[in-house]
């Protein structure tokens, strides 16, 4: 028998889904913007039936979003799992609206748990929006 599933899976504003598989339970990361609490992870165990179950930025001191303006912040988080531990990617765009545009500040982010708590953000540099993580197979990780 053939299921069929309705689109979209998450309702609502969901935009920039990162996802992961972790045993048998599958997380999404989407982007938040200028929206605090930051960086939405939702769970589902069938890839239609989805709930929220935590944010990654929740302290103001893992990112201020103090004064910015729609459509800044937090774009398109890189949602992956490695050694033991969730790992999350992202930029703040607020910051490049000086006028250096690809000058966006990006950041790392990890917890044991998908519920968190999430780590202080480490930064891994300016080099644009939409950062990615890779995990190589001889346990270096390398952005």
């Amino acid at each position: 028998m053939t299921q069929t599933i309705q689109n979209p899976v998450l309702k609502g504003f969901n935009p920039d889904p990162s996802i992961v598989r972790v045993g048998d339970d599958y997380y999404i990361a989407t982007s938040t913007f200028e929206w605090f609490p930051g960086i939405q992870i939702h769970h589902s165990k069938d890839l239609v039936n989805w709930r929220l179950v935590s944010h990654v930025l929740t302290r103001t001191s893992q990112l201020d979003m103090t004064g910015m303006d729609n459509s800044e912040g937090v774009y398109a988080p890189a949602l992956t799992y490695a050694d033991g531990k969730f790992w999350v990617c992202f930029s703040n765009v607020h910051s490049c609206r000086g006028g250096n545009w690809m000058a966006t500040p990006s950041f790392v982010v990890t917890a044991d748990n998908i519920e968190g708590p999430w780590s202080e953000p480490t930064p891994i540099g300016n080099y644009g929006f939409d950062p990615s993580l890779f995990h190589d197979d001889d346990a270096k990780n390398t952005c």
